[in-house]
């Protein structure tokens, strides 16, 4: 048993679903294979315009008529029939969407997920239905309906014993027939809503089907050849990591490796599961495994974690940061659902660099106001280097006068710059 995992990049137009269909036919029995597949290129973007749209008072109608005019286009490029029902389907899909803006919600996060679970309910429904057209037996799943988590909307935490129940009283029976395609990145509750699992977390999605079902592997299908030892867009020698220990890889995700999204390892390793990174581009090409490997790589991985800030809290007064107030500082920022991606306190401060998160930071200054002096600076990039070595910090070019915070441990080396 197997899972794919197909992003925005390569279902981005009709060539490109062609392709998805050659990669499952050429790489798959065609059987028992579930298929994970995000929204169509960009179509997420547009999704979250519409959001910001509606939340400002105007019309949304001119992205809604956009939504359909992209995906009735690739329909018509990939369909013999065009009186198909797949047409009518995207008609139905963007009405949904206009009436679920008219619904209540009880704050602009759940309002987010309402809407922007459509975008791959869209590219989910034409994938499959031109999957069939294309004499491959397929079955459409709702994620929602078998992914089931809490109501944190934008950032759901997995029911895992309740989201495996409902995989295995239907999916293992399903696969044994058919191709099973789904939606990554959307979930849902016990009270029906939709929730999402975080930005490009499609990734997590295919690691929850693969977890559930004891899948033989899970393969994610990228536009790069696999896990490469830096971006090759800003390092001139990069080289292709073609087997990576699963502690390796969650590492490299956690310090923001964007190939594979931060939550996918964990449930992959509980099981020993191996995670294949591909390309779709060259699928035949060998591309990165992670596994239970022992053996770490001895060359040097470079990350880029672009649009960071640096929030620094000041005791006023001179006073010494006290252990109860670190305390109310780490509290907030966990229900906030801020992530620390590098910290340093001293006795009169505590500085930490996080993801530039606006909204969320506005949050933070507002608790905190009366207690500390608060200082944000913004366009900021942190850079991790692992197994870092004098000649790998000159390759990279930093600009030490532009560094705002830095932290060396035994094998890693980060740095927060000014862009």
């Amino acid at each position: 048993m197997q899972v794919f995992k197909f992003g925005g990049a390569s279902v981005k137009d009709a060539e490109a679903v062609r392709n998805v269909k050659n990669i499952i036919k050429d790489f798959s029995d065609q059987k028992e294979l579930v298929v994970v597949v995000s929204a169509m290129g960009k179509t997420t973007n547009l999704m979250e315009k519409i959001v910001v749209d509606f939340l400002k008072g105007e019309d949304p109608k001119k992205h809604l008529e956009e939504l359909k005019r992209f995906h009735t286009v690739i329909a018509k490029d990939l369909f013999d029939n065009e009186k198909a029902t797949i047409f009518t389907q995207i008609e139905k899909l963007v009405y949904d969407l206009e009436i679920r803006l008219s619904l209540r919600v009880t704050s602009e996060d759940e309002l987010y997920d309402q809407v922007v679970c459509y975008g791959e309910l869209l590219s989910t429904h034409i994938i499959s239905a031109y999957l069939n057209q294309e004499k491959i037996d397929t079955h459409f799943l709702d994620a929602r309906i078998y992914i089931q988590t809490d109501d944190n909307f934008r950032e759901g935490n997995v029911d895992w014993n309740w989201t495996g129940r409902l995989i295995n009283s239907d999916v293992k029976e399903l696969i044994q027939n058919n191709v099973v395609v789904t939606q990554g990145f959307i979930g849902g509750t016990i009270n029906n809503k939709t929730t999402t699992l975080g930005r490009e977390g499609s990734d997590f999605t295919a690691a929850i089907f693969g977890y559930c079902l004891d899948a033989e592997k899970v393969s994610i299908w990228k536009d790069v050849p696999g896990i490469m030892s830096s971006d090759p867009r800003r390092v001139e020698e990069v080289s292709l990591f073609k087997k990576l220990p699963y502690k390796y890889a969650a590492e490299l995700t956690y310090y923001g490796a964007s190939v594979i999204h931060p939550k996918t390892i964990r449930p992959l390793a509980l099981k020993n599961i191996p995670l294949y990174v591909n390309s779709f581009i060259n699928p035949s090409d060998e591309g990165t495994v992670i596994g239970d490997f022992e053996e770490y790589p001895s060359k040097s991985s470079i990350i880029f974690k672009t649009n960071q800030a640096i929030i620094r809290f000041a005791e006023k007064d001179f006073l010494n940061v006290s252990k109860g107030d670190l305390g109310l500082v780490f509290s907030a920022l966990s229900r906030l659902n801020i992530k620390i991606n590098l910290m340093k306190n001293s006795a009169l401060s505590l500085s930490i660099c996080t993801n530039n998160d606006v909204a969320k930071i506005e949050k933070v200054k507002k608790l905190f106001d009366d207690k500390f002096k608060i200082e944000v600076i913004d366009d900021l990039e942190l850079i991790t280097i692992k197994n870092h070595r004098e000649e790998t910090i000159k390759e990279v070019g930093i600009d030490l006068t532009k560094v705002y915070m830095r932290q060396i441990s035994l094998d890693t080396y980060q740095l927060v710059i000014k862009n």
